[in-house]
């Protein structure tokens, strides 16, 4: 009885040096699932441009050494599920996860890995971060996130609020949190200006 009570007292006396080791060590594969997520995300919408530029989908896959159920895969993976914006399924129409139109009503759509930014809140995104005042939206009211909100997340890069120098989000849900859907950080609202400079040009 009392081996078994020693051993019972022993577990909680961890190693704290492993314990570290293993809690960045699940830090870092969280970061790799968003990163491999968020690569995906660009092989599809890569995929996707390759095809309306009026690419055949064997040429593509023959191109990228894939076959062809392996293309069709990538093509068909969205990402994320929910309602309209926060991911979608084949056939139905996309829409922006901050403001909720749908991508027939605005004038571009980006998509991340499971999440899409029309120009009007890229916009709105920017403005809020720099000017630090809400910006709202038919959703609800985009905010600066402060630095020191270590949970939210950009859902484009997946980099942390104390890793970028911006983030624009909306709380989730009723809270004031911002570990929801809808976030965009400095770096990846500057890559959305290029693309709109580019498309809308």
């Amino acid at each position: 009885m009392t081996s078994c009570l020693e051993h019972l007292a022993t577990v909680g006396d961890m190693d704290e040096e492993v314990l570290a080791w293993a809690r960045q060590a699940q830090e870092w594969l969280i970061q790799a699932d968003d990163h491999a997520e968020a690569v995906r995300a660009d092989l599809r919408r890569a995929v996707h441009r390759l095809a309306a530029g009026g690419s055949s989908p064997r040429d593509i896959a023959a191109a990228l050494g894939l076959s062809d159920q392996q293309l069709d895969e990538i093509a068909r993976t969205a990402g994320g599920s929910g309602p309209a914006g926060r991911g979608h399924t084949p056939g139905t129409e996309l829409a922006c996860t901050f403001c909720g139109r749908s991508q027939r009503k605005v004038r571009k759509l980006i998509a991340g890995p499971g999440v899409y930014i029309c120009d009007a809140c890229i916009a709105l995104a920017g403005g809020a971060v720099t000017s630090g005042s809400a910006a709202g939206t038919p959703l609800g009211r985009m905010h600066a996130v402060p630095e020191q909100d270590g949970g939210a997340r950009c859902r484009f890069c997946a980099k942390r609020r104390d890793q970028v120098t911006g983030l624009a989000a909306m709380p989730a849900g009723s809270g004031d949190t911002f570990a929801g859907p809808a976030a965009i950080c400095m770096e990846c609202l500057a890559l959305c200006n290029e693309i709109l400079a580019e498309e809308l040009a």
